[in-house]
């Protein structure tokens, strides 16, 4: 998961009103002195600038795996449809649908409220494992031919497929959630752990969906 950014985290206020303070009484120290004042500016600026070099996006997003990044979910969305069979790919399509879609709402929870970066990348890891599940029950139920296996693997098609329903109805209602909070300028506390409950229900079915022989 990403960092948060320079000018979202708290320390980074208490670095600079340190920095400043402590700029300051240097100054008052050795007097207004042209060198002393550029030695200290400079040793201030050092200290800001690793700062802010350590809240530089991470490794997870500089390898392109920012899955609020519209660009990089729909390439990872489209190799797990590599999987899915060609007579299988009107329901497919559906399941692309509300995969993207929740993508969209997602991004846009995020442009309102970046404090929410990691719920929400959370949420599309779990979005994308639902659609993993699905099209790897779309590639093999028909490879199944006892009857009672092959109820199995539907029942865990369909379990995935209805958990990625649900999440689709559910991030619509928080992006409305929290488009309707920035209109008074306030935010909605119950919202980061409206989004970890959404989470923790993906993860339920997935890891049912695994244990499942």
């Amino acid at each position: 998961m990403r960092r948060s950014t320079f000018w979202s985290q708290p320390q980074t206020y208490l670095l600079l009103g340190g920095t400043a303070l402590g700029y300051g009484l240097f100054l008052a120290l050795v007097g207004p002195k042209p060198v002393a004042g550029l030695a200290g500016a400079g040793v201030a600026a050092a200290m800001v600038g690793s700062w802010a070099v350590g809240c530089r996006p991470t490794e997870f997003e500089a390898s392109g795996s920012d899955l609020l990044d519209a660009q990089t979910f729909a390439l990872q969305l489209g190799t797990l449809g590599q999987r899915v069979p060609t007579k299988a790919q009107k329901t497919w399509r559906q399941v692309e649908a509300w995969a993207t879609e929740s993508q969209q709402f997602a991004a846009r929870i995020y442009g309102r409220d970046p404090l929410l970066q990691v719920e929400l990348l959370e949420a599309m890891h779990t979005v994308l494992d639902l659609s993993g599940q699905v099209a790897d029950g779309l590639a093999v139920i028909d490879q199944i031919e006892t009857p009672a296996y092959r109820q199995m693997a539907q029942q865990r098609l369909e379990a995935s497929s209805d958990r990625l329903q649900t999440t689709h109805a559910q991030l619509q209602q928080l992006q409305d959630q929290t488009a309707l909070s920035s209109l008074d300028n306030a935010g909605d506390s119950t919202l980061p752990q409206r989004l970890q409950t959404l989470v923790e229900a993906n993860k339920t079915i997935l890891q049912t969906n695994q244990d499942s022989p």
